[in-house]
């Protein structure tokens, strides 16, 4: 279960970042991008080309038309000022490692998976890892965001929350008329 954190509503003006963004000026998520990236970059780490695999025979045994599944990925200092992630840091008193905003147009969908990240092994040295979700956007028809056995619907803008593990399988669908945000944050916790 996840453990609801607190509210950014007197942090952080997330209107504003959203507003700031450029619009499918991230990277690109879809199946093949996907694929192709992590073979490219990942020849020499079978296992984490295994993980991405088997997510995607997990979505092709479920018959997802693989189509429909792509999101957009804006980091911080690249598509959105790195203030942010250090107030947000500041906030649950960790250290940002792998800080994004996601994007899911509507129609679109990012099924059951979990986060495949090429440094973990690095970054479990350094002890435990976290990781939070805070809903950004204005409360909207069709936004959902599930993790495990929650789901979230209509959130309240501003909301954050606590993954139990940092690993969750979780799964996003925009079924309304509008982009869905939310802004991930994965880190180590701070001493």
């Amino acid at each position: 279960m996840t453990k609801y954190v607190g509210s950014t509503k007197d942090l952080i003006d997330w209107d504003s970042v959203i507003a700031s963004i450029i619009p499918r000026s991230g990277d690109y998520n879809s199946v093949t991008s996907v694929v192709d990236r992590s073979e490219s970059n990942w020849s020499d780490v079978p296992e984490l080309l295994g993980s991405y695999h088997e997510i995607i025979d997990t979505w092709q045994k479920a018959n997802y038309d693989l189509n429909n599944i792509e999101w957009w990925d804006y980091y911080p200092g690249q598509h959105f000022d790195v203030n942010i992630q250090n107030k947000f840091a500041e906030f649950v008193n960790a250290e940002p490692l792998r800080v994004f905003i996601s994007e899911v147009m509507p129609g679109q969908c990012v099924p059951y998976h979990w986060d495949v990240e090429d440094h973990e092994e690095e970054w479990l040295q350094l002890g435990s890892l976290v990781r939070y979700v805070c809903f950004i956007d204005k409360q909207k028809f069709g936004h959902v965001l599930i993790i495990e056995q929650e789901c979230f619907y209509n959130a309240e803008q501003h909301l954050v929350y606590e993954w139990d593990n940092y690993q969750d399988h979780h799964a996003g669908t925009n079924c309304g008329t509008d982009p869905y945000y939310l802004f991930h944050f994965l880190g180590r916790p701070r001493v």
